[in-house]
């Protein structure tokens, strides 16, 4: 038999639906089109896996939802996916919004409703801190208040005080604050009923809703809606379209926002299942990406 009868044709389809031929070709993961409709569920789910799996890591510890140990880590939430996910993503907007100076300044300006030069300096003065977070409480216990309606706050240090402060909302004596949504149901009564009564003053609704639209789209057509039938007044409706904005305003990818929420939902079902488990699988070799810092054990560096 000849070499050429040895020859086995393989298909683009197939070394992108085949985990083994993946890892046999050395296909690096990251680069497959999830999105592509060829690509099947299970290899889905993998590539998600490698793309988000250091940064749930990161916004879960961050969030208290998981601890590390020399070992690897261990999931010890109680709360339900949707409240999962909206802690992660706190997490993740602190984290962004402290790493990234544009991000950063468009959300400080946004929640201090204050575009001039002097708040553009100020900023540099400014930390964006989540008040439900494990930092916050260790760091800044003041300010700890998980269950307030105040996801994001930003704060500096007073030095003629010796103590941290909040930044206002321009010409007045209110907190600036930022809520943050996670959900794809409830849309208008989570987000647009709540800014209109005024217990949020700023959201930022980060999913798609359940027709994959991005939830602040939806959000504002109904506010124009409710705009043209009268339910609200024009002032009204320009304040809460100003008050509601999703990941895009701020330079995030709403699609890459969906994925990692996928991948988040995907991580709290496999922990729940087995609640107390050290993971002993590849995800967890990589706790040599973290390092000690002040006898915490933390990320090295997020993408």
């Amino acid at each position: 038999m000849s070499n050429k009868d040895h020859n086995i044709p393989i298909t683009k389809q197939d070394l992108t639906n085949d985990p083994e031929l993946i890892d046999l070709f050395g296909v690096p993961w990251d680069i497959i089109n999830h999105r592509h409709p060829s690509v099947t569920p299970e290899i889905k789910k993998r590539i998600l896996k490698e793309k988000y799996k250091k940064r749930v890591i990161a916004d879960g510890i961050e969030s208290g939802q998981l601890t590390l140990n020399e070992h690897g880590y261990v999931f010890r939430s109680k709360l339900n996916s949707s409240q999962f996910a909206g802690l992660v993503f706190e997490a993740f907007l602190v984290d962004r919004f402290n790493s990234n100076r544009s991000e950063g300044l468009r959300a400080f300006t946004w929640c201090t409703e204050d575009n001039s030069t002097a708040a553009t300096k100020h900023f540099e003065e400014f930390l964006a801190v989540g008040t439900g977070l494990i930092s916050t409480q260790r760091e800044h216990i003041g300010f700890y208040e998980p269950h307030s309606n105040a996801d994001i706050i930003f704060l500096r240090k007073n030095h003629s005080r010796n103590e941290m402060e909040n930044a206002l909302v321009k010409g007045t004596n209110l907190q600036s604050a930022i809520q943050v949504k996670c959900i794809k149901y409830n849309i208008i009564e989570e987000v647009v009923k709540t800014v209109i009564s005024g217990k949020y003053r700023n959201v930022i609704t980060m999913l798609s809703d359940t027709r994959g639209i991005p939830s602040w789209v939806t959000c504002h057509s109904a506010l124009a809606t409710m705009k043209r039938r009268g339910t609200i007044t024009t002032e009204q409706y320009a304040k809460a379209i100003a008050a509601i904005h999703g990941p895009e305003y701020f330079g995030l990818a709403q699609h890459d926002i969906d994925d990692y929420h996928e991948y988040i939902l995907e991580f709290w079902k496999g922990n729940t299942e087995e609640q107390t488990k050290n993971i002993n699988d590849a995800i967890d070799q990589e706790i040599n990406a973290y390092t000690r810092r002040n006898g915490l054990l933390v990320p090295l560096s997020l993408k």
